[in-house]
């Protein structure tokens, strides 16, 4: 009631798929196996652990990167708004000055006629 002996070729290969994350059917169908053996095998090896704390692991960064994307979404809705009211200062400063300008220049017009008259 034997079945078939595992290589060391073939401990490597399932050490290297059960990284890659592939399920035991999955590697059952790449060695030729049965998905029984192949839980089986991973069972012996301690493989299945492993496969759970790398998955654990993946998990944690995956929920770590969200946390990142959310931060830069709200740092990009901040400079969004501060960069509105930059524009909106901007704006008025533009008008502030074009006002001045005007006055400016009435201003010197009114002293060069005042100076041409005396003149």
């Amino acid at each position: 009631m034997g079945g078939k002996r595992t290589s060391k070729e073939e401990l490597t290969q399932l050490e290297a798929l059960t990284r890659e994350g592939l399920t035991c059917r999955e590697i059952a169908q790449k060695l030729g196996r049965s998905p029984a053996s192949i839980r089986n095998l991973r069972y012996k090896k301690g493989l299945v652990q492993k496969a759970q704390d790398e998955t654990k692991v993946l998990f944690q960064q995956r929920d770590e990167l969200r946390n990142v994307v959310k931060t830069l979404q709200n740092q990009k809705a901040w400079f969004a708004m501060t960069v509105d009211g930059l524009r909106k200062e901007k704006e008025e400063l533009e008008a502030v000055i074009k006002s001045d300008k005007g006055l400016l220049q009435g201003a010197l017009a009114q002293a060069t006629s005042i100076l041409n008259l005396k003149s």
